[in-house]
């Protein structure tokens, strides 16, 4: 049993090499990750470890809005909740955590804006928790000043500074296509991000409007000069959490007409209910986005695979591109 799960945990590890090739684009792929005796607090944090070959014993992070991580990561290192979570529901679970496995190093993302849902939530907050923990020592990797320096603080504090000199300049170089990418006049698209889910247990699927203002206004949409018509659909009466409203059975999509649709989350789940609304009303063939056939599904980008963000905004880019 004992060799089953490690030949388990080594498949794991190297999947998750596999998935820190899309960290940067053109990146060759790396060598397994080597886990240290360590504690890391913060998605972008996270992140940076991988793409140097780093995965800590436990961790904190936002893993319901990495969905290309959140299958892999809890089985390589040990998930203790979000940063919300572990402060305000679960204050002992670091400390006690760290106590448990004898670890005594805490590496803290430092961010300007951690979360865009959640704005009073700060990586920063779990250091208090941990101050009894014998031997204690805490590091701080710091994004305010951008990714590149973040990633070659990070580097010097894992003793990769040669590989972070590569991850930093490959991120550079990408971000500048990104910036050359962007068009010169408004895109003037209007978009609908409809994000899926679909459970398998039930056969039943979910979508949710993601509302005007969040992620993918801000890192996507914004700069392409694209509209959010979301905002059209949302009622006073209707409850936002975390960035998206529930989409019901997409009553009112006739009425926002948007250009493009772009389906987040689970794929299926958006098709599927798309079908339906269509059968229930033809009308909706007439939409511009379905009529013309313009529904691509495209990766949710949340700001914490921040090495991955010129990969992603460039394959949004091509769909929203008309």
């Amino acid at each position: 049993m004992r060799k089953i799960r490690v030949l388990f945990v080594a498949a794991c590890l190297s999947g998750l090499a596999l998935l820190m090739t899309f960290a940067v684009a053109g990146a060759t792929p790396p060598p397994v990750p080597e886990r240290i005796k360590a504690v890391m607090v913060g998605d972008r944090l996270v992140d940076v470890a991988l793409s140097l070959g780093v995965v800590p014993e436990g961790m904190s992070l936002r893993l319901s809005l990495w969905p290309d991580k959140a299958k892999v990561l809890p089985v390589v290192s040990q998930v203790l909740g979000c940063p919300n979570c572990v402060v305000k529901k679960r204050p002992k679970a670091v400390a006690e955590f760290m106590k448990e496995r004898g670890i005594t190093r805490l590496i803290v993302e430092k961010s300007a804006k951690f979360c865009l849902y959640m704005k009073s939530v700060n990586p920063s907050h779990v250091v208090p928790l941990v101050k009894d923990v014998p031997g204690l020592t805490v590091e701080y990797v710091d994004f305010t000043q951008g990714v590149g320096p973040a990633v070659a603080q990070a580097a010097k504090l894992f003793g990769r500074e040669e590989r972070g000199r590569k991850v930093a300049a490959d991120y550079e170089a990408a971000m500048r296509k990104v910036e050359k990418s962007l068009p010169a006049q408004r895109l003037g698209r209007r978009v609908l991000v409809l994000n899926g889910m679909y459970v398998r247990a039930s056969g039943k699927a979910f979508v949710r409007y993601e509302a005007p203002g969040g992620y993918s206004d801000q890192y996507i949409l914004d700069p392409l000069g694209c509209t959010n018509v979301a905002g059209e659909l949302i009622t006073d009466t209707m409850k936002v959490a975390k960035g998206h409203v529930s989409a019901g059975r997409l009553a009112g999509l006739a009425k926002a007409a948007p250009d493009v649709i772009v389906a987040t989350g689970d794929a299926f789940a958006v098709q599927k209910v798309l079908r339906d609304a269509i059968k229930a009303d033809p009308s909706l063939s007439g939409v511009p986005a379905v009529k013309n056939g313009e529904i691509y599904a495209l990766p949710f980008y949340a700001d914490s695979g921040v090495l991955e963000y010129p990969a992603v905004f460039n394959q949004w880019r091509l769909a929203l591109t008309p």
